[in-house]
């Protein structure tokens, strides 16, 4: 393991670049994070902090007063340093995890996010422009022309709703201008042999009427080579619009934006991690799945058993996806409070292939198909904060439509595994739910003293959904519409031996289901700030939050079909404090959560994924960061976070491969017994530094350089807590050294220049115990990367 001083040798040697003579804009990560970027020459010579504005609380506020856990990544920051994916900030953001698994992406905060199943709705709210993006898929929603991001830790569910336990995401696009400017980005990366190409105008159309268009495009070929394609995997095609238009006339402003996306993907980046024998093929030999392939007359099937960035898989892999939203938000000021509207409409449609059994023979494949639609409305009315007694209450309706089928291709290689009654067969599910949220909120703040203030929150929610899925058997196994099996033989084999509770004719368990379900929630919230000074804030708060129960779309029995609530309640004490002058400012919070019924999707052990909910889970620690003006133009910021997680009462893990079953019994399965345990991405130790100088060379040209430094500790990241999944702590730097005129910048980016090389996820590779081999497959980390990039801007 590295220490954990090592994220520090880069800002030591960075620092010794600053100098602190000359007059220049103040920059750091945050710098532009309020949507107003300073040009050169405008900035005091004293130095001193940008002020960050941000909207957390449904208000904008500085940065410094806002008393939740919160971390800000500027537009211009993503912008200069090429970040595309949310996944990319979690370099910055301690106790913030997103990772790529085989099925969907999953993001975690506090080592609490949400597995598989595309039913599930995320503990990790993600918002744009204030439009709640409730799905995993979303993540990958357009990531371009931003003017900041932001990461609330914690529950947040009274201004931001149901499904935040965890905590939410906020992301805000940037906004049409009153003024013409323009801009272009290009970045070429030649290790992925990977471009992308950004751009946007900005300006008046008429009186009170602006507007602003940015896109963006992407290639890459990837960074896993797949042995059997004789090519890098995986290979991204992106393409990116976005258009808004602002229209402002006194008291009143109307904004709207429409945004349309296609990113398609071919190839993953999964590998075969491990390949590790229980028994012997014959004396002094040992069985492994890859040797098992062989003996079985796929020689060559299974060659790299190692995380060595190689992979063997045949199958055509795609992942394609088309997304569109379109959100019109208004706002009417009336002095003495803001009534804000906000509906917006969002959909995707996405189909899948992917290659299950890790191996270049036809074993186990996947396909899905999946469509998703979403209408919400919301209407708040923020009075102004500084009355003796301020509001912000609302109301909001949602409704959405999740349609998704996939099927589990048995292929004809199955029958040299013995198994040859149910090759090329596909198991065909096909899952609808439809569900509506009604909720009204408020939260007020009561001045009871000069520098003392009380404020209680609450939110009242009614759930409604329907769902039905249904499970058949058809020949054909890389098809959604071939024939029924009506052979008795094959069906009793896949209910028995792989867990398929089948619909077809002759099946004995069946699987057709339909259910609805409406709960009621209340939700409250109670914080208590106290200004120490003018430059310090302490604060205190109690929030509960829930995750909306639902109905899982992947288990292939029948048994498995609805999950309950999740609910958290959570406290937290914190400190915000900032230095006269704005010179450096600094936060710390305290927070111990505690998770009931916590909403889980776990592997089955043959080709399944069953939902329902863990019984108790904690988490506690501490997290903090800094901001410090060295001098004019140069800055540093840093973070770190202590995680202490426990699940108090879980036994309904599924079992890692070889562990004696301790747990539960569900449907017929012993389970394992996960109490006491820590759960996946769950490192005890984050930290993170950044250096950022902004300084005058000579005549018009300046030198600028970001450097970033993350720790991030060992975790487990299987999916069953397998102890072979535990990932060594790692150091991830990353830096941009670019020199430029006003108008122009040429630069360096370089990303995890130390290349690290990490599995973000981990789980078994089917049908592998079957020959007593734990053969695990995992998500490889992107290695290291060097670009070149030019931007323009006028």
């Amino acid at each position: 393991m590295k220490s954990v001083t090592q994220p520090l040798y880069l800002g030591t040697a960075m620092a010794l670049l600053a100098w602190s003579s000359g007059a220049s804009a103040q920059t750091t990560r945050d710098a532009d994070a309020d949507g107003v970027a300073e040009q050169p020459g405008e900035a005091d010579n004293a130095a001193a902090l940008d002020t960050i504005v941000v909207t957390a609380q449904r208000r904008e506020q500085d940065a410094t007063r806002v008393p939740i856990s919160i971390e800000v990544i500027g537009g211009e920051d993503i912008a200069d340093t090429a970040i595309s994916t949310l996944e990319e900030v979690t370099l910055s953001v301690p106790n913030f995890q997103i990772t790529q698994t085989g099925l969907t992406t999953q993001t975690y905060i506090r080592g609490i996010g949400s597995g598989n199943d595309p039913a599930f709705e995320q503990s990790v709210a993600q918002f744009v422009d204030g439009v709640s993006y409730g799905r995993a898929q979303l993540t990958r929603a357009p990531f371009f022309d931003l003017q900041r991001v932001e990461v609330l830790r914690g529950p947040q569910s009274i201004l931001f709703g149901k499904n935040s336990t965890a905590g939410a995401l906020s992301i805000i696009t940037a906004q049409p201008t009153d003024y013409l400017e323009a801009g272009a980005t290009a970045t070429y990366t030649d290790v992925f042999e990977g471009f992308e190409g950004q751009a946007f105008v900005s300006g008046p159309l008429a009186d009170g009427l602006s507007a602003r268009l940015a896109v963006r495009g992407l290639t890459e070929n990837g960074y896993v080579f797949n042995t059997t394609k004789d090519r890098t995997e995986p290979r991204l095609d992106e393409i990116a619009a976005r258009a808004t238009v602002r229209y402002e006339s006194g008291n009143f402003t109307a904004t709207l934006k429409g945004e349309y996306s296609k990113f398609d993907v071919e190839g993953r980046n999964l590998v075969v991690s491990q390949d590790v024998a229980t028994t012997e093929a014959a004396p002094g030999v040992p069985l492994t799945f890859a040797t098992a392939l062989t003996g079985a007359g796929l020689p060559g099937a299974l060659q790299d058993t190692s995380f060595n960035y190689r992979r063997q898989a045949d199958q055509d892999e795609f992942d394609n996806t088309e997304f569109y939203n379109g959100t019109f938000t208004t706002e009417t000021d009336f002095g003495s409070a803001t009534l804000t509207t906000v509906t917006g409409y969002l959909g995707y449609d996405r189909d899948t292939s992917v290659d299950l059994d890790f191996t270049s023979a036809s074993i186990l494949g996947g396909l899905t198909r999946e469509s998703y639609e979403q209408f919400s409305q919301e209407i708040r009315v923020a009075t102004d904060d500084s009355l003796p007694l301020s509001v912000i209450a609302g109301a909001y309706f949602e409704h959405n439509n999740l349609e998704y089928s996939d099927v589990t291709a048995l292929g004809p290689n199955l029958a040299n595994l013995g198994f040859g009654v149910i090759a090329d067969i596909g198991a065909v599910r096909d899952f609808e739910q439809t569900s509506d949220t009604y909720s009204l909120f408020a939260q007020l703040q009561w001045r009871v003293a000069d520098g003392f203030r009380i404020i209680p929150g609450l939110r009242l929610a009614i759930d409604e959904k329907t769902a039905s899925r249904s499970l058949v058997a058809r020949n054909g196994a890389f098809s959604f519409d071939g024939p029924l099996v009506t052979n008795p033989v094959p069906i009793t084999v896949l209910q028995t031996a792989l867990g398929f509770s089948l619909d077809n004719a002759v099946a004995g368990a069946g699987h057709d289901l339909n259910r609805s379900r409406s709960e009621k929630n209340i939700v409250p919230s109670l914080a208590v700030e106290f200004d120490v000074t003018e430059d310090i804030l302490l604060f205190g708060s109690y929030r509960e939050g829930y995750k909306g129960f639902g109905f899982g779309a992947r288990s292939n029995n029948n048994t498995s079909f609805g999950f309950d609530d999740e609910e958290v309640s959570s406290y937290e004490l914190g400190l915000r404090a900032s230095l006269p002058g704005n010179r450096a400012s600094f936060g710390v919070t305290l927070y111990r959560s505690t998770y009931s019924d916590l909403q889980i999707s776990q592997f089955d052990g043959t080709v399944g994924f069953n939902v329902g909910n863990a019984g108790e889970t904690r988490t506690q620690g501490i997290e903090a960061n800094a901001r410090y003006a060295i001098a004019p133009g140069i800055a540093i910021n840093a973070s770190a976070a202590y995680l202490d997680f426990e699940y108090l009462d879980f036994r309904r893990g599924n079992c890692a491969f070889g562990e004696t079953p301790d747990g539960d019994v569900v449907g017929g399965v012993q389970l394992c017994d996960y109490t006491g345990r820590r759960g996946r991405f769950t490192p005890e130790f984050n930290v993170y530094g950044g250096l950022s100088v902004d300084k005058p060379l000579f005549g018009d040209l300046r030198l600028k350089i970001n450097a970033d430094a993350s720790y991030t500790g060992e975790h487990n990241v299987h999916d069953n807590l397998d102890p072979a999944g535990v990932v060594d702590g790692y150091t991830i730097v990353d830096a941009r050294v670019g020199v430029g005129g006003e108008n122009w910048t040429i630069a360096a980016v370089g990303k995890n220049l130390l290349d690290e090389r990490f599995r973000t996820y981990a789980a078994q590779v089917p049908f592998a115990s079957n020959v007593g081999a734990n053969t695990q497959y995992a998500t490889a980390s992107r290695p290291r990367s060097v670009a070149i990039q030019f931007q323009v801007r006028y």
